[in-house]
């Protein structure tokens, strides 16, 4: 059966044992894998019988230049194509990838979203699987792998904002366009606190110790999550930081501060686009608090045991806040971090030490890969379950989506406040203050391109028509209308 596998780079310099027997590569193996291109975290996708499609997995190592630059989205694609190759293979005689038609387009689709539950998928994860597809297919037919693409397209004429131009788009009709984003999904915060403390720190519902809880990293785990929920930092951004990159806290701190502001780099952000968070005072405490103790610790180990490797190592020199410099021979060059890259992060090393620099490390003092959180976070969830927290699936996303919300709430709160105390004259303009701000506000937050894709959160505040409401009573307005209630 079809599986996705991720490149791990740091396995080619490790010997594995089966059956009593060790293996391992020789030098000169090992120095070509590290000359081939090879990508840390990069999804490759063998066919049931073993075999390496290299068509596949060529459209894998594409997808970076074709818009899908995030390695966390490229991991979804891949699951995706999995998802479709499975079904293909026991539901439609074992067809291959590559001579899928519209029919079994069809009968995907009746199984996917038409079945009984618990096996339909929602209207957004039907979308996202065949925008997969499509791309997939897409890239297939340009490269004439196939001749045409198992769907049916339907043009669609669109004006182009920039140029004012009237261009034709070819619409994939396997697409559900009453599909709303309204599927997201969030935890409220006793639902956060839940999952934080029995899933990840392996306390019981009533907050005492676990006795039979053997985590080891249950406060590192807990801080994670924490920086998720704090900032909406995305999965990719958080498990890339640099322990250089974590902001100073100055004794001569405002003590009536908060928070600090903090540069996220471009490189390691969504379509590279880097942005300005605040991240909580109290939040980087407990970041300097892990990386004195635990952190600290889990080098100490590996240095006693000799074991620090590192996959074609970055040595670095000297670390500054917003850049560090790279050893080049007897030279040191100056690189801002917004040029490294996630992959590269898991790279650099402290030139005399050989110790790594991400700020997220494993017991074996390697930076932790993404899909080592999302297993922790997966693990976390089904303890959550088996003691009595249901329908507790939470992502590492999902706590991404619960910033937003809750944001939103307090600044919606805090410009009704404003529009209240003020008694605007000009109604309309302060009621559109009220409702615009907030969204600008968080759309900066979570680093969105556009503006519509805020909107979805507007529709998952629990309270968010009170607050509309409670705001045109004290003004006097008809929020239905725009006019002044007589």
């Amino acid at each position: 059966m079809p599986q996705v596998f991720f490149t791990d780079l740091c396995a080619v310099h490790r010997s594995v044992t089966v059956h009593g027997t060790t293996y391992e590569l020789s030098s000169d193996e090992i120095a070509a894998a590290d000359n081939v291109g090879l990508i840390e975290g990069m999804p490759f996708i063998p066919g049931s019988d073993g075999a390496y499609d290299h068509h596949l997995n060529r459209f894998l190592r594409s997808c970076p230049i074709m818009g899908v630059r995030s390695m966390n989205s490229l991991r979804a694609y891949a699951r995706d194509v999995v998802v479709w190759m499975r079904f293909l293979e026991e539901r439609r005689n074992g067809k291959s990838l590559w001579s899928a038609d519209r029919d079994d387009i069809a009968a995907f689709h009746d199984a996917r979203r038409m079945s009984e539950p618990p096996f339909r998928i929602s209207a957004s994860s039907w979308n996202r699987m065949i925008a997969a597809l499509d791309k997939l297919y897409r890239w297939a037919v340009d490269e004439k792998i196939i001749a045409a693409a198992p769907f049916t397209y339907r043009q669609l004429w669109s004006r182009a904002s920039a140029s004012g131009a009237v261009i034709a788009m070819a619409v994939n009709c396997a697409k559900e366009s009453g599909a709303r984003n309204g599927d997201m999904r969030f935890l409220d915060m006793p639902r956060y606190l839940a999952f934080r403390d029995v899933g990840l720190r392996g306390r019981l519902p009533d907050g005492r110790e676990d006795p039979t809880w053997r985590g080891r990293n249950g406060e590192r785990n807990a801080l994670f999550a924490e920086l998720l929920i704090t900032t909406a930092l995305r999965l990719q951004e958080a498990s890339s930081l640099l322990l250089s990159e974590l902001p100073e806290l100055n004794v001569h701190l405002d003590t009536t501060a908060r928070s600090l502001p903090f540069r996220l780099a471009a490189a390691t952000a969504k379509g590279s686009r880097g942005r300005d968070i605040r991240m909580p005072i109290r939040l980087i405490g407990q970041l300097h608090d892990y990386v004195r103790i635990e952190r600290h610790n889990a080098l100490g180990r590996v240095r006693r045991r000799g074991r620090i490797r590192q996959r074609s190592p970055i040595p670095v020199v000297a670390c500054e806040h917003r850049a560090l410099h790279l050893s080049d021979g007897d030279r040191a060059l100056k690189i801002s971090v917004d040029q490294l890259t996630p992959s590269e992060r898991t790279r650099l090393v402290d030139a005399e030490t050989g110790v790594p620099l991400a700020l997220w490390l494993t017991e074996d003092g390697e930076p932790m890969p993404m899909a080592s959180w999302e297993a922790v976070f997966g693990r976390a969830s089904e303890r959550c379950r088996r003691l009595g927290f249901t329908d507790m699936h939470v992502t590492p996303h999902m706590l991404r989506h619960s910033f937003a919300v809750h944001m939103l709430t307090l600044l919606l709160r805090e410009q009704v406040a404003w529009v209240v105390s003020e008694r605007s004259r000009h109604l309309g303009s302060a009621y559109r203050r009220m409702i615009g701000d907030p969204l600008l506000k968080l759309q900066r937050l979570m680093g969105h391109s556009r503006i519509e894709s805020t909107y979805i959160y507007l529709d998952h505040l629990a309270d968010s028509q009170e607050i509309v409401d409670a705001a045109g009573g004290n003004l006097g307005l008809d929020v239905t209308s725009g006019e002044l209630a007589s």
